[in-house]
């Protein structure tokens, strides 16, 4: 295998700043709900008769948070095309900006509630196009890496939001306690919009707006290696783009393609929308957002009190880092997407169906069984081991390579809004499912595991190995070229076929 880029690996990695973004503004309000401060200033009570209003206003908290991120989520099918992959990137940044000032200057609930809404929308944004931004960088033989990238970002984002509330904890008498941490939002935004702007537009978007040499310079530094100084392997997969980009508008104009809702006639297309959405709704549909953000006060139902729940959270969130850094640097490039996915997804129902019953038999009893409540916690941990390690990256990696290049925007944007939109189901909800009918909630995303389980079993393909337009042919679409499995092909007749986009070789300079 080549060696990775290493240009290509610094644009992926500082992209992925907006993954930690995503990450922290998604999991935040699973430390803040373990601050006192923050109950008693938006006059929140924690028992007794004005705990069901609680419940329902940490519900709406999430609810709206999500509902934000999938129309965020659906908005870059339009910007993305338009402006962009890098612009969508920095539209992200700025709302994201707006709505963690507002979350961290919140003066009531009103305002804080409207501030989730529009962090929502940020973040729903980036979440989608950082993986697509990576995913069109990326060559075909690290594409699981750099897109991986934006897991293990996740996973980072997830770990602050613990160790920021777990020293925030111990100020206990102002509201610096959970506005600082709200706070810290606007750190990883404020670096990325700054940076961005010595980035490269995707190449892949360029050549759909008609900027051919520019899309050719940028595949020249991204896929530059030493031992190949005519830059042989990026012009192939150059070539390999402009006449799939052709074949792919004649599909278009067979198709009589005039709305995006036009795609849909192609039984292909229909197919990796299912693709791309069963692979975030099996990860939304393993409870994930619901542990990550409510686990707290699993951590207080198992009798873990004080500080300790906060901390745990936060060690949680590390584990989940580390089981993202092991998906992006050895499983998916070596095992492929979809053996990890089905480990994954297994794995997870076990975890909670084991948590289940144990929520069952030793929460809320009289004396305490100290055995059976550690190993209440053992399972949380376990799940997040599973999830993070063969589900949480996996799921961006497959979502980015699913579409063609005309309609990814569109695919990615359908998928990760059917993803926020179950989470803003499932964490809107389990305040009260969790207090009304207690472990049995478990068993729903059990039934739903096994659903996605088979899901991915029957319909889902392998990608690992192949350029973004050689997935095409898995679907049963037509591949204009194929390089990674035909290197010998007469390169002088691609460079001469390459004057039909306007792109001349011999005149290109070295970056």
């Amino acid at each position: 295998m080549a060696k990775r880029n290493r240009h290509t690996s610094y644009i992926t990695i500082f992209a992925a700043i907006g993954s930690i973004t995503y990450g922290y503004a998604a999991s935040i309000i699973g430390q803040v709900i373990g601050q006192p401060q923050f109950y008693t200033y938006f006059d929140l009570a924690q028992k007794g008769p004005g705990l069901s209003r609680t419940n329902t206003i940490l519900g709406a908290m999430n609810g709206l948070f999500f509902a934000g991120g999938a129309l965020g989520s659906l908005s870059i099918a339009y910007t993305a095309s338009v402006f962009g992959r890098l612009r969508t990137i920095q539209i992200a940044c700025l709302v994201c900006i707006l709505g963690a000032a507002l979350m961290a200057g919140a003066a009531n609930v009103a305002m804080y509630l409207a501030s989730r809404f529009i962090m929502g929308w940020g973040v729903g944004q980036m979440v989608c196009g950082v993986p697509l931004y990576q995913a069109e960088l990326s060559p075909p033989k690290h594409r699981g890496f750099h897109v991986g990238l934006h897991g293990v970002a996740l996973g980072l984002g997830y770990a602050l939001t613990g160790f920021v509330g777990f020293g925030c904890y111990f100020d206990s008498t102002s509201t610096f306690q959970w506005r600082f941490p709200f706070a810290v939002q606007l750190i990883p935004t404020l670096i990325l919009l700054s940076g961005s702007w010595k980035l490269p537009e995707s190449p892949r978007w360029l050549l759909m707006k008609g900027r051919s040499d520019e899309a050719f310079r940028v595949i020249q530094k991204l896929h530059a290696q030493p031992d190949d100084p005519d830059d042989t392997f990026a012009r192939k997969e150059f070539y390999q783009m402009t006449q799939q980009f052709a074949l792919d508008e004649q599909k278009k104009q067979n198709l009589g393609v005039v709305h995006w809702w036009d795609y849909f006639k192609k039984a292909s297309y229909r197919r990796r929308i299912l693709i791309g959405c069963g692979a975030t709704l099996s990860s939304a549909c393993s409870g994930n957002l619901v542990v990550n953000n409510y686990q707290v006060t699993l951590y207080t139902g198992l009798g873990i009190t004080g500080g300790i729940p906060i901390l745990l959270f936060a060690i949680w969130n590390i584990v989940g880092m580390l089981g993202n850094i092991v998906a992006a640097t050895a499983l998916m490039d070596r095992f492929g997407r979809k053996i990890c996915l089905l480990i994954g997804i297994a794995g997870t129902a076990t975890c909670l169906a084991f948590e289940a019953a144990l929520t069952k038999y030793f929460v809320g009893q009289d004396v305490p069984n100290r055995v059976g409540l550690g190993f209440g916690t053992f399972f949380i941990f376990s799940y997040v081991v599973f999830y993070a390690t063969f589900i949480d990256a996996q799921q961006y990696v497959i979502v980015s390579e699913a579409f063609p290049m005309e309609f990814r925007s569109i695919g990615v944007a359908l998928s990760l809004f059917a993803q926020t939109a179950a989470a803003a189901l499932f964490v809107g909800v389990a305040p009260t499912s969790f207090t009304h009918i207690g472990w049995k909630f478990y068993l729903v995303f059990i039934c739903l595991d096994v659903c996605t389980f088979t899901m991915v079993w029957v319909v889902f393909p392998e990608t690992k190995g192949l350029s973004l337009e050689e997935i095409n042919e898995l679907f049963g679409d037509p591949v204009a070229v194929h390089i990674t499995h035909d290197q010998e092909d007469d390169l002088d007749k691609k460079v001469q076929d390459m004057s039909i986009v306007g792109v001349d070789f011999t005149h290109q300079e070295k970056a």
